[in-house]
């Protein structure tokens, strides 16, 4: 590895860092140790420690994205030389925990004060938004029921939805989660000819997306296609709603 840092250098750093609440990143060759509502040992090693703004703490090494050991935010973090080592040790009081890093060496040492402000946002997926659709049939329209999801058809392929509508028609639901194209609308009619074929009567086709581009809008008609605009975030907020209920879990 490159040559050592000095670690009196680098305890002063640090020390200084924590008060300013900045990211820390220090790579090294250390060992690590943890007593509270367990117990645990690190031998040495080269790894990384981050030390966040809030004080969290995480240990990582060379590979894999899970940290081996780590501690959550407003630990109370201390910073010492004892016997030629930099010693972090990193406390909680409820419940009674600290995990203690001894680097033998510094290879690396930087600090940043970051700002994200910003919202994490997670969408659904295609799956879920079939679940959405089946937990509240009312984003298709009013009076929808499903009958059944995933219904196969020859010679090969699987309706996410089919049901019937308020007026007792067979309805043929595709989902996508994203902008419905042409050949979307090509796969859905092919859907629908296939179970005119197996039952004798042609039913509703309905295309389900946030979007549609435009090239795809003029084949609607041509088709006979319907277009539901329904994003994955509202059936997200579905899925959640119902989970918090108990009445679905995901």
């Amino acid at each position: 590895m490159s040559d050592s840092l000095d670690i009196i250098e680098i305890a002063g750093k640090l020390k200084e860092s924590l008060l300013k609440r900045e990211l820390i990143i220090v790579i090294g060759l250390f060992e690590v140790y943890y007593e509270g509502r367990a117990s645990s040992t690190l031998g040495l090693g080269e790894r990384m420690l981050i030390i966040k703004s809030d004080h969290s703490i995480l240990v990582h090494r060379p590979t894999g994205y899970e940290p081996v050991n780590w501690q959550p935010p407003n630990s109370k973090i201390d910073v010492k030389i004892v016997e030629g080592k930099l010693i972090i040790e990193a406390r909680r009081t409820r419940p009674a925990e600290i995990l203690t890093v001894k680097f033998l060496e510094v290879y690396h040492y930087s600090s940043f004060k970051l700002r994200d402000e910003a919202e994490f946002q997670m969408y659904a997926t295609e799956e879920d938004m079939k679940k959405a659709i089946l937990l509240s049939p009312s984003l298709i329209e009013e009076g929808f029921k499903p009958i059944e999801d995933e219904r196969k058809i020859h010679p090969s392929g699987f309706i996410d939805i089919f049901g019937v509508d308020s007026s007792g028609r067979l309805t043929v639901i595709e989902i996508k989660r994203k902008n419905v194209t042409s050949e979307d609308i090509r796969q859905l009619v092919h859907y629908v000819e296939s179970v005119e074929r197996e039952l004798g009567v042609r039913p509703r086709a309905i295309i389900v997306a946030p979007s549609i581009q435009k090239s795809a809008t003029r084949k609607l008609t041509l088709y006979g296609v319907e277009f539901k605009c329904i994003s994955p975030k509202k059936c997200l907020e579905i899925l959640k709603k119902a989970k918090g209920l108990g009445l679905f879990t995901f």
